[in-house]
């Protein structure tokens, strides 16, 4: 676990250069640019989050999540993709919403590492709403980095948060007490018991014929 103020720091900084920089757009989104280097800067900030990727590999390998597209390494130009993962996303808080009376004791982010998709979920007069397409976390934020195939899956109620987290699908970074509070109070979002919607879909292939 990353200790508090050492997140504090590198938090801030990542902050600050993702808002001086030119670039923060693809910082913070990758679905139009290149990631590596956002991705690098993550694994700067955030150490070993980046095995996530080998975490969604071996689970794709395994059969327990969906291989990807094999259109969906290109740039999104149609938005069907980042479409797609802003339905999972808002679905997946609503699953929070409903697991708990309680919310998070901290707004917390979230950050995709496939596209570098940075999402807020913002706890306010009693109730916790996502915010996509931020530039990235806040200070004290409670981090999540996780990838678009385990959020889907989760929305759609195939897998749930803890068991996602046991094999490295999610990994969290900050202090231990609010990671085991979100544990506590969110680690069966995901249970078939928990679906009341129909599946959101992969999203399609880009035709690249003219």
């Amino acid at each position: 676990m990353v200790k508090a103020d050492t997140l504090f720091v590198s938090t801030l900084a990542l902050t600050l250069l993702a808002a001086a920089s030119p670039l923060s757009r693809s910082f913070a989104c990758g679905y139009h640019d290149n990631v590596s280097l956002a991705r690098g800067m993550l694994n700067w900030v955030y150490p070993d989050a980046l095995h996530v990727i080998g975490a969604v590999s071996t689970a794709v390998a395994e059969r327990r999540l969906p291989p990807p597209n094999s259109g969906t390494a290109t740039a999104d130009l149609l938005g069907s993709r980042y479409r797609v993962t802003v339905k999972s996303l808002e679905r997946f808080a609503e699953s929070l919403r409903a697991a708990s009376d309680r919310p998070p004791p901290l707004s917390f982010s979230l950050v995709l590492v496939e596209p570098m998709l940075w999402t807020r979920f913002e706890t306010g007069q009693g109730e916790m709403r996502p915010h996509v397409h931020v530039s990235g976390p806040q200070p004290n934020d409670l981090v999540l980095v996780s990838g678009e195939d385990v959020m889907r899956e989760i929305a759609n109620g195939r897998l749930t948060i803890g068991a996602a987290h046991r094999v490295g699908l999610i990994r969290f970074y900050g202090p231990e007490r609010h990671v085991a509070w979100f544990l506590d109070a969110y680690k069966d979002v995901g249970s078939k018991g928990s679906r009341s919607h129909h599946d959101i879909p992969k999203p399609q292939e880009e035709s690249h014929d003219h």
